[in-house]
């Protein structure tokens, strides 16, 4: 199925969609496919690209929020565990068990300001201990002890069992689980593909202009120029960071959201990602603020900085916010330095966090809710507020149920445990997968290098892609030879990537593994305008403008590399 193509069908035929979803993110796309499952009919739109905001520049961990304990956030942590083990074992072919290491450089120093900061009494940071530590993760493992599928914690007081050369100045080490998205952005195209195919009520259009007349809704789309009208019963508002703006776009004045930035960025560096040996490191930056890191499958990631911010248009990730999470991850080991020439890729969002909390960004509420206001011609407006990435789907079906009541729909139909897309057919462990890669390869005469790429990159969903690929003469990408040309086509063609950097950023995980190049960009701009049916001068344009983009090529990537520095 051609996401757009269908969905821009659906439209023409002149459907009255009874809701408007308004956001193309996680939590927007979640109550899409709530709705199509219960046969409620609702048309998606967004003014850029699926998955652009924050959904996109995530720590891409499923966890329950160890760190929210200290806020007494625990319903949120329950959730989120609950959400996470539900990912684990229905989203296996993306969600990947996570060893996580806290080193900590003290017994019990820190547990009287931790005490004080859980009840509530102080907002200032300071040191973990080991004792505080593991009294919050006696804790947390009781709130997600339901579905748990993750061992428990752990303590190494010995040196002989730290990872090699751990800074000198760690006592102990805690080794707790959580969880890793391997690829969250494809997972929601799964989810979008899922409620196209589940109901022919719905549809789902991306790069689209709209506004509100009356008691209508005026939506264009930029690529095609079909424009349609539409009058729904109800509007969700799910923009994310932008929920504001859209609702002062809809003729409410809210003051809902909280805008903080969040930075990652992306390390080559080859000891390190060595010494990290597939685990997660979340440590003291030495000041009392944690950092985590974890190796991805070419790079590691590291992040995040936490900034307020005026406007949720802001996600420029300054060098002092790189230089800082390169510092502090250079502090981890006594051997191992890391500076920003090791820096291959960046991303920064704006968390879209509730209004109020204090003025310290840490202590604000991590929680979603779901506001209610009507518009002016009186449909109901649902804004979505706050929300991470690992509730998406309880989130999605708390809104969706408070959409049944106010349409006076019967649930018929639970997301909790429906298998995505590309699970299907696979276990949670490496037998599924290294079986469908072995049928690839007999089925469709692929290398299995090629089958191990694909069922990577797309879990059972590979089978479609590979099939798709061998329908016509295919070819390496020079610049890139593990990607070929039909497979980037079936990438524009069926999901809907429209721009460069819609199909550099969300629709694969070249930046992210700090592949991304001139060359590379090059090529796929090229492929992008030939496919799309359009001239040299639109791809110079489009090449022009990501190479230019820091999120797609950093200033001075093409000298991050290999490079690795060593002390002592």
């Amino acid at each position: 199925m051609n996401i757009r193509e269908e969905s821009l069908a659906r439209v023409a035929s002149g459907t009255n969609f009874d809701v408007l979803v308004v956001g193309g993110g996680v939590n927007g796309v979640a109550v899409l496919r709530e709705l199509a499952l219960n046969g409620v009919s609702a048309l998606l739109i967004d003014r850029a690209d699926f998955c652009k905001g924050a959904t996109s520049a995530s720590s891409r961990m499923a966890h329950g929020g160890l760190r929210y304990l200290e806020n007494r956030e625990f319903n949120l942590v329950a959730e989120s565990s609950r959400e996470r083990n539900l990912l684990l074992k229905y989203a296996p072919h993306f969600t990947l068990p996570l060893e996580v290491l806290v080193p900590l450089s003290h017994y019990l120093r820190g547990l009287p300001g931790s005490i004080l900061r859980f009840l509530g009494l102080s907002g200032r940071s300071g040191p973990l201990s080991t004792a505080g530590l593991k009294g919050a993760l006696y804790l947390y493992e009781f709130l997600g002890r339901v579905d748990k599928v993750l061992p428990s914690h752990h303590t190494a007081l010995r040196r002989a069992s730290f990872p090699k050369a751990l800074s000198s100045r760690y006592r102990a080490v805690i080794t707790y689980f959580d969880a890793r998205i391997r690829n969250p952005e494809a997972l929601v195209m799964e989810m979008i593909e899922d409620a196209l195919q589940a109901s022919e009520k719905v549809a789902c259009l991306n790069h689209v202009d709209w506004n509100q007349d009356g008691d209508t809704v005026a939506i264009s789309d930029r690529i095609s120029g079909q424009t349609v009208r539409m009058c729904p019963k109800l509007v969700v508002n799910a923009a994310g960071a932008w929920v504001d703006q859209v609702n002062r776009a809809l003729g409410l004045k809210t003051a809902y959201i909280r805008p903080v930035k969040g930075a990652h960025v992306l390390v080559r560096h080859h000891e390190l990602q060595k010494r990290m040996d597939s685990r997660a490191f979340y440590f003291d930056d030495g000041t009392g603020r944690m950092v985590i890191c974890y190796p991805l499958e070419r790079t590691i990631l590291l992040g995040t900085t936490e900034i307020q911010v005026d406007s949720p248009d802001d996600d420029t990730v300054a060098a002092s916010e790189t230089a800082y999470l390169t510092g502090a991850l250079s502090g981890l080991f006594d051997d191992i330095d890391v500076t920003e020439r090791h820096v291959v890729a960046v991303t920064a969002g704006i968390r879209p966090l509730q209004a109020g909390g204090g003025a310290s960004v840490n202590r604000a509420n991590r929680d979603h809710l779901i506001a209610e206001d009507r518009l002016g011609s009186g449909q109901p407006l649902l804004s979505l507020i706050g929300g991470k990435w690992t509730t998406f789907r309880a989130f999605g079906e708390q809104a969706s149920d408070r959409i049944f009541q106010l349409l006076s729909v019967k649930r018929r139909a639970d997301t909790r445990r429906r298998q995505y897309r590309g699970a299907v057919g696979l276990g949670p462990d490496s037998a599924g997968r290294q079986e469908l890669v072995n049928q690839l390869c007999s089925r469709l005469s692929l290398a299995p290098a090629r089958a191990s790429d694909l069922v990577a990159r797309y879990g059972a969903v590979a089978q479609e892609v590979a099939t798709f690929c061998n329908a016509s003469a295919d070819a390496p990408i020079a610049s890139i030879p593990d990607f070929t040309e039909r497979e980037a086509r079936w990438l524009i063609e069926k999901r809907a990537a429209l721009f460069l950097d819609d199909l550099l950023l969300r629709r694969t995980q070249i930046v992210l593994d700090g592949r991304c190049n001139e060359a590379v960009v090059r090529d796929f701009g090229l492929l992008l305008a030939k496919v799309r049916g359009l001239d040299a001068g639109w791809a110079e344009k489009e090449i022009a403008r990501c190479l230019a983009m820091p999120t797609v090529l950093p200033q001075g990537s093409e000298r991050a590399e290999t490079l690795e520095v060593g002390r002592g």
